[in-house]
């Protein structure tokens, strides 16, 4: 037997477990299901190698990570490849993607990191190495009652009834009724308040900061963003302000800027250079979003939040942490992905935009972004800091959210759009095939164990019953009934069945577009939020869509006055349209509002859906939009015209590399390969260049990039000077 608490901290390094970790060590760690409540950054991930390293080692049982967001995965399989995987002999693997498979693949590793989304799915396809796992680590389990609620809800249930022996550790911030939560997974209840760099809250009002202890300190009388940068960085610090709008967080970063270069080293001057040439460049069109995020880190700030790339975001996330990037603006979406502490945070707003206006924040969501104050190893305490207007504000935000109590979590199984997808998905994967066994899973919910009273629940899911029988998804009676072959599918794609439906009812028309197909992808409830219309272009856009009509894929002329949200899916389709015809990253956020980081996430749901519509048309007699759905898709990969499609096959070659390449009459990949590699670089760069041809398999002698950019450089002076 390996002796776990002693390896794990060897590999950590640390000379004892924290208060929080030695409390689950003197319980029954090695086998009883837990549930550890304590705050963020207490060190909960030990509690994971813990018991993961147990599971492989001693019991020779598959371990699972699972989390919200794919980032999170993704940081946890980095850190524990990094610690075990070569030195333990132990396979892990990262699986957040390809919803439509059981990954059979992934009965080969050990230790398996993924999101609810996957995890779920792989139960679905009935993923049979599941029966495998010995344990099962679930990373911020008080998600369950966010919109990702019900699909842990629903791993939860599935998981225990079809591997009882299963052990669960349960991973939570500190809520109300962790007890409840304790109760229903039959679980050992660890509390903890300890944090390992202790979190000082307070307000800033009047030129003052107020802590919760009484405690008081005088900042500048100036703007108070400004005041407190300059107290920030006086003390040679770092803060991570949060704003409540992507606007809201840019201009906070222009602000911070002006205060921030006074405070920056040369060498950081050097480092943020570096910096900003990457992020300017991280897409091949700079858009005036990077060019002004670019200018921005030059000087020592950032803004982070959802309109940017990946790439960018990792830029600015790596420059804070290594201390050239002093301050980042960021939306609350940062202090629910990635580990990125800071000594102070900086909250000015507790309120977001709800559909019916401006409305206040749940405590959670404040607890998660003070959260991130105080970095272990160089700051003796964290500060988080709420701006208010007055004293009267202060008094009220000290009360309801710095002293205030945790909202505790609910199932949010009962929602109705919801349990249609998963009561599908559950008869698909057969753990449910008549009514009582219905009544049965879903008596073991969290639902039931938390209301009793499951008689508004049953009848609900009766209804469904009916409803997914009416759409031909199932198909039987009350004492047995199992799904369809086309309901199958449309569970394996993890799609709303409402969605499918009028998805399929879009692929029988026969006289399929391009523009009707986009549309037909917009028309489900994935493709939500559609984009907005600005009021002024309201008229011209409705005037629009009536032109277009007969393209769409609507069969009934009365969408016209009942679906409210018509003309958001007419601007959202015309989005697609037009990155499908190449209009540049710049005009898309001119026209539709647009960003880069938007326009990928969207992108990516939109994928899954013309892929799901390519599975769905054969099994609904529409194969011959197959090859019409199939090049939109590669097209919408892309943004590119048609003519296009076989260049971007390339790796290095995207929209606009493409596109250079045909307008100068290289036109296929055969005349890419007959392109000699100089006359490649005069397009594409040479570094481009040189990557395509040895995918064509061309022999690229040593040296050949400097040769050939001293060549360009000798034929652009003699042009100069022509």
């Amino acid at each position: 037997m390996v002796n776990i608490p002693e390896l794990v901290q060897q590999t950590n390094g640390f000379s004892d477990y924290n208060p929080m970790q030695q409390l689950v060590l003197q319980a029954p760690w090695d086998g009883k299901n837990m549930v550890v409540a304590s705050p963020t950054a207490s060190g909960k991930t030990i509690i994971a190698e813990l018991t993961g390293l147990n599971s492989i080692l001693n019991k020779r049982k598959k371990a699972m990570y699972t989390c919200p967001l794919r980032a999170l995965a993704n940081e946890h399989y980095t850190d524990f490849q990094d610690k075990y995987s070569k030195q333990q002999n132990i396979r892990m693997a990262v699986a957040t993607g390809d919803m439509d498979s059981s990954s059979k693949y992934l009965s080969q590793y050990d230790f398996v990191f993924t999101t609810y989304e996957k995890l779920n799915s792989l139960l679905v396809h009935r993923a049979d190495w599941l029966q495998q796992l010995g344990t099962l680590i679930i990373d911020e389990v008080h998600e369950l009652d966010s919109d990702r609620g019900p699909t842990l809800e629903m791993i939860i249930t599935k998981l225990r009834i079809l591997n009882p022996k299963l052990q669960i550790i349960a991973l939570s911030a500190t809520i109300p009724n962790s007890d409840e939560l304790a109760a229903w997974l039959q679980a050992e209840l660890i509390q903890s308040n300890y944090r390992p760099v202790p979190l000082k809250e307070g307000v800033h009002y009047e030129s003052t900061i107020e802590f919760k202890d009484n405690a008081r300190e005088k900042t500048r009388e100036d703007d108070p963003i400004e005041a407190m940068l300059s107290n920030t960085l006086e003390k040679k610090k770092q803060a991570l302000v949060f704003a409540n709008t992507r606007p809201r967080a840019e201009s906070l970063a222009k602000q911070s800027a002006a205060v921030v270069q006074k405070f920056l080293t040369i060498e950081d001057k050097k480092e943020l250079v570096k910096i900003a040439k990457k992020i300017e460049n991280a897409l091949e069109s700079p858009t005036e979003q990077c060019k002004k995020l670019s200018a921005l880190v030059q000087n020592g700030a950032a803004f982070h939040h959802a309109g940017l790339v990946q790439t960018q975001r990792s830029l600015i996330e790596n420059g804070f942490r290594a201390g050239a990037i002093k301050t980042i603006s960021a939306t609350p979406t940062l202090a629910a992905g990635v580990n990125l502490p800071s000594f102070r945070v900086i909250i000015t707003s507790l309120h977001r935009f709800d559909f019916g206006g401006m409305v206040p924040i749940p405590i959670r969501e404040y607890r998660q972004m003070a959260g991130r104050a105080g970095r272990p190893k160089y700051d003796s305490a964290g500060e988080s800091i709420v701006l208010c207007k007055n004293e009267l504000e202060a008094s009220a935000v000290m009360e309801e959210y710095i002293r205030g109590e945790m909202e505790p979590v609910s199932s949010q199984v009962g929602r109705e759009p919801i349990l249609r997808m998963h009561l599908l998905g559950l008869i698909a994967s057969r753990f449910i095939f008549d009514t009582q066994s219905m009544d049965d899973f879903f008596s073991k919910t969290l639902y039931a164990f938390q209301y009793k009273n499951t008689d508004n629940l049953f009848r609900m899911l009766r209804g469904l019953v009916k409803e997914l029988s009416e759409l031909g998804f199932i198909e039987g009676e009350e004492n047995r009934f199992w799904t369809t072959k086309i309901g199958s599918r449309v569970a394996e794609l993890y799609l709303d069945p409402l969605s499918a439906a009028d998805l399929i009812a879009a692929l029988k028309k026969m006289d399929l577009n391009h523009f009707g197909a986009l549309f037909a992808l917009v028309d489900t409830t994935e493709a939500r939020p559609y984009l907005n219309v600005k009021t002024k272009d309201e008229a011209l856009v409705w005037e629009e869509l009536q032109s277009r009509w007969a393209e769409l894929p609507i069969t009934s002329s009365e969408a016209m006055f009942t679906d409210t949200q018509l003309v958001q899916k007419f601007q959202t389709a015309k989005f697609l349209d037009a990155w499908t015809n190449e209009t540049p990253e710049q005009q898309l956020l001119d026209d539709f509002n647009i960003q880069p980081g938007i326009i990928r996430a969207k992108l990516q749901i939109v994928d899954w859906l013309a892929y799901s519509a390519v599975e769905l048309a054969p099994l609904v007699g529409a194969q011959q939009h197959t090859g019409l759905l199939s090049r939109m898709r590669k097209r919408l990969s892309s943004g590119i015209k048609e003519e296009l499609v076989l260049l971007c096959e390339l790796r290095g070659i995207g929209r606009v590399r493409a596109r250079r390449l045909f307008n100068s009459g290289i036109k296929t990949v055969a005349d890419v390969k007959q392109a000699s590699v100089e006359n490649l670089a005069k397009i594409i760069g040479t570094a481009v260049a040189i990557t395509v041809k040895k995918q064509l398999g061309a022999e690229i002698e040593k040296g050949a990039k400097k040769k050939i950019d001293a060549q360009l450089k000798e034929q652009k002076t003699l042009f100069d000077h022509s």
